[in-house]
């Protein structure tokens, strides 16, 4: 990919909005397992030991993880880790509250970068967008993951020394290593045919009518978007845009402006000072009061009551 071409799965990654991204790193003696509900997207990345991936469905085969292992659960699927598979599991919400737990390194130690997010509040999963399941990579195997290895070694190191800022340090670089990941499995599934008939944005994106469109709307979610104004855009008429968006994408193209306005201001929400007013104006409507009847519909709550919450979390 030339510096200067634009780069689709880029473009596909830039906005993902990831509420309650929580990261730590921990060192397990042997026999340990840990339990994730659903609605909660999991990355685990073995460093050392190995460890089994336990789907909560009936007819799932257990997956094998070894050092090297980046596992994505993109649906959050509810699962068990476990050492071994006969090994009993704790809650993940127990072990990720003490984020500094670590057991000295042993022979028999398995350590695993852990990261996560909730699907909770909302509707439309942001790794809708092609990706198997269960993605299933190793940063040893693939030459182009291989650049998570020095990652890796600097979120180990910030956390050894433990200096002020270091759970947020492990936040981030665990972040690039989940976008990386991602990266490469959107890499690897684009050079293929998506012969399962599921709607892939991947496809969306590089499609030459519907993909200028879509960086269009996320680029500019403020400006008065309409599907006419879209489709005069992609230089087709009304009817064929839609349907194409349509197929493409899996969903109407307003409803999927919606979608990632709402999510655009949840995060505005839940991560920023501004004011209400001025986020109705930053996602695209005209006035505070129908922004705050949107967000309702869509969310269940208002804007000042999902903020007042979100801050009650944060401090809980």
């Amino acid at each position: 990919m030339s510096l200067f071409h634009p780069d689709p799965i880029a473009e596909l990654l830039e906005k993902l909005y990831l509420p309650q991204w929580n990261a730590v790193e921990w060192t397990f003696p042997a026999h340990w397992g840990l339990s994730v509900p659903a609605d909660v997207v999991s990355m685990y990345v073995f460093t050392q030991g190995s460890g089994w991936f336990v789907p909560d469905a009936p007819g799932s085969e257990p997956i094998r993880l070894m050092a090297g292992d980046h596992l994505i659960t993109t649906r959050g699927t509810a699962h068990r880790m476990l050492h071994t598979l006969d090994c009993p599991a704790e809650p993940i919400a127990e072990r990720i509250s003490d984020p500094t737990w670590h057991i000295p390194n042993g022979p028999d130690s398995t350590a695993i970068l852990y990261a996560q997010f909730s699907l909770r509040e909302l509707k439309q999963n942001p790794l809708s967008i092609g990706l198997p399941e269960v993605i299933h990579l190793n940063h040893r195997a693939d030459p182009v993951l291989r650049s998570c290895i020095p990652i890796l070694d600097v979120l180990s190191t910030v956390k050894r020394e433990a200096e002020h800022g270091w759970q947020l340090t492990v936040r981030k670089l665990a972040e690039i290593i989940f976008i990386k990941t991602l990266s490469v499995e959107l890499t690897h599934g684009s050079n293929g045919a998506n012969g399962n008939g599921d709607k892939h944005l991947m496809h969306a994106v590089t499609d030459a009518t519907v993909g200028p469109v879509l960086k269009a709307l996320v680029q500019s979610l403020g400006d008065p978007w309409t599907v006419p104004k879209m489709a005069k855009m992609a230089n087709v008429s009304k009817s064929a845009f839609s349907e194409r968006f349509r197929n493409l994408v899996g969903t109407p193209p307003l409803q999927y402006l919606t979608e990632i306005r709402m999510q655009n201001a949840c995060e505005l929400l839940r991560e920023s000072p501004i004011e209400i007013a001025n986020i109705a104006t930053l996602v695209g409507y005209e006035s505070p009061s129908s922004f705050s009847n949107a967000f309702k519909r869509w969310n269940g709550k208002s804007p000042a009551e999902y903020r007042r919450n979100a801050k009650q979390a944060i401090v809980g």
